[in-house]
């Protein structure tokens, strides 16, 4: 008797990823070929000043050796016989996946599994890659903020219309609630404990099975996340290292668009054409614009909501290259940072059997904490 063929089904989360993908391509050669793309620049005189763009994404991929840097330092304060290599490989990690998922969501979590592997502990390692993201946000934060104040004019020329403002303005919020939410969990234990009875309380009107226990699981996670966060902001000086490399890192970002525009010898072109005039500081602010606003975007990379972005507040200064900007731009901050960290992924091979050993672990953990407690 002829064995069934198992039926071939794709799961949710696989045709998001081939939907995202074929977006990703459509734009790509709209990009690439449509009039005034990538194409007709390279066929024109005015071709692209290679070196500029290349020193461009030395720049930005220095920024991940910055951060390389900053989880070094976390993590060794805890953990002194950790290498530097292993922070890269930690970083590089979650440069890949969080490129591959929607609103980045995918990065932390490899990185925390690549962290059980190097036998540092799963509350640790959360609680280093959150006080790194909120540090991150809070910086980008006060470049945003810092950018509104000193460049208004700048800012205000994007609010072309309600849609063009509405997205503008949502950006900002959920930027600055992300990074409050964030400091308020890390920090405060009471407003935490808050939050964990409002989620107990949904749970069992919602009656989820075994509430209880997944409410001392988590509990018991936050527990030694607030002691991790405790410890790791203890050092002040440690501290100002770390807000100084991330204000680095942060720079390094911003600094790509000027490198694009640059190689595409826009100075020279926009006093032939006349078009404004541009310099690296007002691209650092403009930029900062372009990132608090695409990260509303809930796509891989932020796609079409980066490139929309970038338009929004650079074409005036591109003017007719603004599509072969774009690409470079992309290619730089996105698909070549993905190229050079992917081999980085091999370190996540059986990812899906350690999270269910880190599971059996943190539940061993709760268990022997409710035999302290009633003992």
């Amino acid at each position: 008797m002829e064995k069934q063929k198992k039926k071939f089904k794709l799961s949710g989360m696989a045709i998001f990823n081939i939907i995202v993908g074929v977006l990703t391509i459509i734009m790509l050669f709209y990009f690439v070929f449509s009039k005034g793309g990538v194409i007709d620049l390279l066929k024109s005189r005015d071709g692209i000043i290679m070196w500029l763009l290349v020193a461009g994404l030395i720049v930005f991929n220095l920024n991940t050796v910055v951060d390389s840097v900053v989880t070094y330092i976390f993590i060794k304060s805890q953990y002194p016989k950790v290498r530097f290599i292993d922070a890269v490989k930690i970083s590089c990690v979650g440069v890949f996946f969080s490129a591959l998922t929607p609103s980045s969501t995918g990065g932390q979590p490899m990185q925390l599994f690549l962290m059980s592997k190097m036998r540092i502990s799963v509350g640790f390692g959360s609680a280093c890659m959150t006080q790194k993201f909120i540090v991150y946000q809070f910086v980008t934060m006060a470049f945003s903020i810092f950018a509104i104040l000193v460049r208004f004019k700048l800012f205000s020329d994007a609010f072309q219309g309600f849609w063009a403002s509405a997205f503008i303005v949502l950006g900002f919020l959920v930027q600055l609630g992300l990074t409050v939410l964030l400091i308020i969990v890390s920090f405060s234990e009471r407003l935490t404990g808050k939050l964990l009875g409002l989620i107990a309380r949904i749970l069992r009107k919602l009656r989820v099975k075994n509430t209880d226990r997944k409410i001392a699981k988590l509990t018991k996670e936050f527990r030694m996340f607030l002691d991790s966060n405790r410890m790791l902001m203890a050092n002040k000086k440690r501290v100002a290292v770390i807000y100084a490399l991330v204000c680095l890192q942060v720079l390094l970002i911003l600094s790509v668009p000027f490198f694009v525009y640059l190689s595409f010898d826009m100075p020279r072109i926009a006093a032939q054409t006349g078009l404004p005039p541009a310099n690296f500081f007002d691209f650092i602010c403009i930029q900062s614009f372009v990132l608090f606003t695409s990260n509303l975007i809930p796509l891989p990379g932020a796609s079409g909501g980066a490139e929309a972005a970038f338009a929004l507040y650079y074409g005036s200064y591109f003017g007719f290259r603004t599509k072969p900007a774009i690409v470079a731009w992309r290619f730089i901050t996105y698909y070549g940072s993905i190229l050079l960290t992917m081999p980085f992924s091999y370190y996540t091979k059986g990812h899906k059997d350690k999270e269910k050993q880190i599971e059996n672990e943190v539940k061993e953990a709760i268990s022997s904490e409710n035999k302290k407690t009633t003992g």
